[in-house]
Parts: C-alpha cells; sequence; structure tokens
C-alpha cells in the first residue's frame, strides 16, 4: 500500500469520526480538562494534573484541524 493511500485512508477514518463531532465540543473538552487537570492539582495529586494537563492542546488541535480542512461545514 502506498504513503499516500495510508495518508488518504488515515484522514478518512478521522473525517468519519469527527464529522458527527460539533466543533465547540473540542473546545469544551479542552476548556474541561484544564478544570480537572487543576482540581488534581489541587488534590495534590500531581501525576495525574499533569497527564490530563496535556490533553487540551490535543483538543484544541483537532477542532482547529477540522476547521482548516472542513471549513464549509462550520
Amino acid at each position: 500500500m502506498s504513503d499516500k493511500k495510508k495518508s488518504d485512508d488515515a484522514q478518512t477514518s478521522y473525517f468519519r469520526v469527527t464529522d458527527n463531532v460539533p466543533e465547540q465540543t473540542w473546545y469544551w473538552l479542552a476548556l474541561g480538562s484544564i478544570l480537572i487537570s487543576a482540581g488534581f492539582k489541587l488534590a495534590k495529586k500531581d501525576d495525574w494534573a499533569l497527564f490530563i494537563g496535556q490533553w487540551p492542546p490535543t483538543f484544541l488541535l483537532f477542532g482547529l484541524y477540522h476547521r482548516i480542512i472542513r471549513p464549509s461545514t462550520s
């Protein structure tokens, strides 16, 4: 299987899942994970706080990528 074909399959799979997710969901997930991370930090569970605290950039990038690649559906 060529690299181009693999890339197209990955992108198709990504959009099959994310087309059904409203764009605002990604931003709410980022905000929620920031708040959960802060809660873990206040509870002195630093390892969990750091783990959860690394999720917001991922959620924001999913939302941004989807907006850039599929601007007509927003």
